[in-house]
């Protein structure tokens, strides 16, 4: 087009269309906007035929009205064409931030997990894991007294088993989150002290999904819960919730006598060493 217009320019060039049909539609918009336009002189031009996308034909005796009216159709194709790619697009994100919320701890879990290689030994079943301590214990630092001194001197001291403690175990230099993932896969048992403070703590509930999943992954029993404070079902996390209902837990002794306390300890220590 642009080769016969430039041509126009040094003598008068004719072209005779007629006989053929033409389309009226967005894809040759374009070609009706030069024939409108141009110095090439089309012969018989009314009698030009035109057909719609919807199939109806008409004559170009009035392609202005027809250039116009097309402009006006495509651009509101383009404008519904961006808006639905819009559409699609927020769509997709939504999901995608959905799967990654509802998945978020199996995430994690192996994100962490690809950093960590246990060590296995051989037995008559087959291969076992080792396990560098017997027990992690999760617990809110506000609980510090009845959690950590009391495992320290009852689990260790007492029976002999090693605990993970964050505060004494964790690897400095390293993300609490990869701390908390590594504490979890090292420890045969996860002994949850639920509190009310418990349940504030953001790293409480992350200990709590990753010994899930944990236990989950691994198909052995991991987690007990050991109920310090007295809390409503309903304000409890599902998880947690489901934790209580379907297996054994411990409720911390109201009245801590010797008797009592070395009861609830020998009932800890059991967990733990089981199977």
């Amino acid at each position: 087009m642009h080769d016969l217009d430039a041509v126009t320019s040094s003598r008068e060039i004719k072209i005779d269309l007629s006989g053929n049909l033409m389309l009226c539609t967005c894809e040759t918009l374009h070609f009706l906007q030069w024939m409108t336009k141009t110095n090439v002189i089309l012969l018989n031009v009314d009698n030009y035929k035109c057909s719609y996308g919807n199939g109806s034909v008409t004559t170009l005796h009035q392609l202005s009205f027809i250039v116009k009216h097309l402009q006006l159709q495509c651009s509101s194709e383009t404008v519904l064409i961006a808006s639905v790619s819009v559409l699609i697009v927020c769509s997709l994100t939504v999901i995608g931030l959905a799967m990654l919320y509802r998945y978020r701890w199996r995430i994690r879990y192996w994100y962490y997990k690809r950093k960590f290689k246990a060590a296995y030994t051989t037995t008559d079943q087959g291969y076992e894991q080792m396990f560098e301590y017997d027990v992690f214990i999760s617990y809110s630092s506000d609980d510090y007294e009845i959690a950590r001194h009391s495992t320290m001197e009852e689990l260790e001291s007492k029976r002999g088993l090693r605990a993970c403690i964050h505060e004494r175990d964790f690897q400095p230099g390293e993300y609490i989150a990869q701390n908390i993932s590594r504490a979890i896969n090292s420890s045969r048992r996860t002994i949850l002290f639920v509190s009310n403070n418990f349940l504030g703590s953001e790293w409480c509930q992350y200990e709590l999904n990753i010994a899930l999943m944990e236990e989950m992954n691994s198909e052995r029993k991991v987690v007990m819960a050991v109920m310090i404070d007295d809390i409503p079902n309903k304000s409890l996390p599902v998880d947690l919730r489901h934790i209580i209902h379907a297996y054994t837990y411990l409720e911390y002794p109201k009245h801590t006598t010797d008797s009592n306390l070395n009861v609830f300890w020998n009932k800890c220590a059991d967990f733990i060493k089981e199977g």
